[in-house]
């Protein structure tokens, strides 16, 4: 189900955002592989939705959509993921979780972000305007902050990275650095390339690129190895599953639906 934990150094966050962080990595090919054009991984119509499972119970879904809106008198890509809690979970506490992103289509770096949180009894909502010829974020917690270029939100990243003007040539081992504003601070996140896997989901059977986000063992996770992530590895760079194993048990989203995607997700006969 979706439940709110703690991550080290990040104060409170819900299952929504913790996924939608292990999911910030770039658009990889394994050492040899092809590179891809940019702007031919994602596109405005595109449709995304998961199922979330606590062990063998669902306990909620996901869905992140991408549309065409002006914002400032610029036409932007409005990048929406929404989380929230489904069935028994939901009676025993209701999430209804969502993160906006608007992003301009030269870049694909967000010139705002919106935080708008329901869990439980517990309200939050932040927005965040980036001034990229200033390099600073403003917020509405603390106002103006520097900032590092390039510096993306949760939700943006997840877009940008897909994109292949980010490809990387990647050997198993090695440990990708992506800069976010999170909590009102810069989080940086690491994460390992494991090398090329096949994956099975609702969906089929892929070939997938498998990764491991970095963590500090703790109150959260078993260990650096219990977070995994699978990309599909045919030019969408879709994410097609998370696992979490964590103390408190085992934690998983899977994709279940895809419109609108640049090329026709393959499964594998």
């Amino acid at each position: 189900m979706l439940i709110p934990v703690t991550l080290p150094g990040a104060g409170r966050c819900s299952m929504l955002l913790l996924l939608l962080l292990l999911m910030l990595m770039p658009p990889a090919r394994a050492a040899g592989g092809q590179s891809q054009e940019r702007n031919t991984v994602y596109r405005a119509g595109e449709s995304l939705k998961y199922q979330i499972y606590y062990g063998p119970v669902t306990g909620g879904e996901v869905t992140m959509t991408l549309t065409p809106v002006e914002f400032g008198g610029m036409e932007v890509l409005h990048a929406v993921a929404l989380g929230y809690t489904t069935g028994l979970a939901d009676r025993i506490f209701r999430i209804y979780d969502i993160y906006e992103s608007y992003m301009d289509p030269a870049t694909g770096l967000p010139v705002k972000s919106i935080r708008n949180i329901s869990e439980g009894n517990y309200r939050f909502y932040n927005e965040v305007l980036y001034d990229r010829d200033s390099n600073t974020v403003y917020t509405l917690m603390s106002g103006r902050n520097e900032a590092p270029p390039g510096v993306m939100d949760m939700v943006s990243a997840i877009y940008k990275l897909r994109d292949t003007m980010s490809v990387t040539t990647l050997r198993p081992g090695d440990i990708l650095e992506m800069k976010t504003w999170f909590s009102d601070r810069l989080y940086p996140v690491y994460i390992r390339y494991a090398g090329p896997e096949t994956v099975r989901t609702r969906m089929g059977r892929f070939h997938a690129l498998k990764f491991y986000p970095v963590s500090e063992p703790g109150r959260v996770f078993k260990g650096d190895d219990d977070i995994t992530v699978w990309f599909s590895n045919d030019g969408n760079f879709v994410p097609l599953r998370v696992r979490l194993n964590m103390l408190v048990g085992a934690v998983r989203m899977d994709l279940i639906g895809a419109e609108g995607l640049r090329r026709e997700l393959q499964p594998l006969q």
